[in-house]
């Protein structure tokens, strides 16, 4: 029988898992989930869920396929990693919800783009047009993370 988490159920290893575990049986326990987690020992997964030790990219990257949670490897690069940290995490939204989002930030995005290309006409940015160009930026950024939000709902629901 199968030990309770306890301490690592914090953790969004072992969440994913545990997510994981209500489709299929073998994820109830790290014992069964390493036979779909190719490459990674059971003390290994024990270390990670208990937060001992962060898994590398590609340890995230089996965890997130096998679980099905395409999520954690956007909370990993936007939380573990040295060079994502200053990223968006993809909250988990239905395609719908997602799709919405992103439908909302369309009129904004038509405005950046026509901003811009105002701006970058002549090849040079004043000062007077930095403030367009940073509020264009920032509008792009969302524009951007809103259709990774989008993809990354589209393939979790592909993957079930």
């Amino acid at each position: 029988m199968p030990k309770k988490v306890t301490k690592a159920l914090l953790n969004r290893y072992c969440q994913a898992r545990m997510r994981a575990a209500e489709y299929n049986p073998d994820f109830s326990s790290r014992r069964g989930a390493v036979e779909h987690l190719s490459g990674i020992s059971e003390d290994a997964l024990k270390k990670y869920e208990l937060g001992i030790c962060n898994p590398s990219n590609d340890v995230v990257a089996i965890m997130a396929d096998a679980y099905n949670a395409p999520e954690l490897v956007s909370w990993y690069c936007c939380n573990e990693c040295a060079l994502g940290r200053n990223c968006s995490v993809v909250e988990e939204r239905t395609p719908e919800q997602a799709l919405l989002r992103l439908v909302n930030v369309g009129k904004d995005f038509k405005s950046a783009v026509d901003t811009l290309s105002l701006v970058l006409d002549d090849g040079e940015i004043t000062e007077d047009e930095a403030e367009s160009v940073s509020k264009a930026k920032i509008t792009l950024l969302e524009v951007y993370h809103r259709v990774n939000e989008l993809l990354v709902n589209l393939d979790r629901i592909e993957r079930k």
